[in-house]
């Protein structure tokens, strides 16, 4: 988020004051950059990438200099743009695009075709060290990242190798993708989700309360009107799950705050994630969010 969120486009700050949020940014990201000596003003950042056009996602680009491009996803321009106040009702602020190259990826055609797993993907760099994924649904343009964080191998991956999926918010709660079919509900959960339940939380609790009492199913389901496309959310979140089930991918959502306490924040590096187990301490943390729920 900006700073100074006062200043978006008005139908987002009308939509803020009357709902009577509380919205405090103490800095926006350049700043933060700068404060660990990565020099914003001077053009360290070559590009900055949105995943989608919310405004809590898009920060403040004006913080950047011109000299740094933006990268957007497909159907994006069409959709968003021009920005505020060029059209009154745009969500975005022209002032974020005037002056710097704007770039839409295709990332059908421009990747040529290349999928990982069900989505289309687009190797970035070149050298498979991070890939933009096409998952609409949530909003038009919406991308994922996948960042390899080790690699045992060649560029392409082999065994030994490991990720990060960056996931936007293709869903915003863990209870939206898992449990699945290639992650189903274990039997015994440990450590335990559930503060009063400890050391270890039979996962039958859990399976009670699902909505429809399955170990196989997410809890939730994309709420209508939420999305830009529930139907093609649904599908996308399909493909969360599809990576969520193997053990070299570690896949975080940005509003997902029950991993917040686990996960250390930049300039610390997600590198070693895997060695240290942070991938099956985070897995479950979500179900914490059901103890009032279990325990009447």
């Amino acid at each position: 988020m900006r700073k100074d969120w006062e200043n978006l486009a008005p139908f987002i700050v009308d939509k803020a004051k009357q709902g009577g949020w509380t919205i405090d940014i103490s800095k926006n990201v350049a700043d933060i950059l700068e404060d660990h000596d990565v020099h914003v003003s001077k053009g360290a950042i070559d590009t900055v990438i949105w995943s989608h056009h919310h405004w809590d996602h898009t920060g403040d680009m004006t913080t950047f200099p011109r000299s740094t491009s933006l990268v957007i996803g497909p159907g994006f321009s069409k959709q968003y743009l021009p920005g505020y106040p060029e059209r009154k009702d745009a969500p975005v602020l022209a002032s974020d695009f005037e002056g710097r190259d704007v770039r839409e990826i295709n990332i059908e055609k421009e990747g040529k075709g290349f999928k990982i797993s069900r989505f289309n993907a687009y190797d970035y760099f070149g050298d498979g060290s991070f890939y933009l994924l096409d998952t609409p649904g949530h909003s038009v343009g919406h991308m994922c990242g996948l960042a390899r964080t080790t690699s045992s191998g060649p560029a392409s991956g082999s065994d030994g190798a490991t990720f990060v999926f960056m996931g936007g918010d293709a869903c915003h709660h863990g209870g939206e993708f898992r449990p699945s079919a290639y992650l189903p509900l274990p039997k015994e959960i440990d450590p335990s989700p559930l503060k009063k339940i400890q050391p270890v939380c039979p996962g039958h609790l859990l399976q009670e309360i699902h909505r429809t009492k399955s170990a196989t199913e997410p809890f939730y389901l994309v709420a209508p009107g939420f999305a830009h496309d529930s139907e093609v959310a649904e599908w996308t979140i399909g493909g969360l799950q599809e990576f969520d089930a193997h053990d070299n991918v570690l896949l975080l959502t940005a509003h997902d705050a029950s991993v917040l306490d686990a996960l250390e924040f930049y300039p610390k590096s997600l590198n070693g994630w895997a060695e240290t187990g942070l991938g099956k301490e985070i897995r479950w943390k979500f179900l914490g969010d059901f103890e009032e729920a279990v325990m009447v």
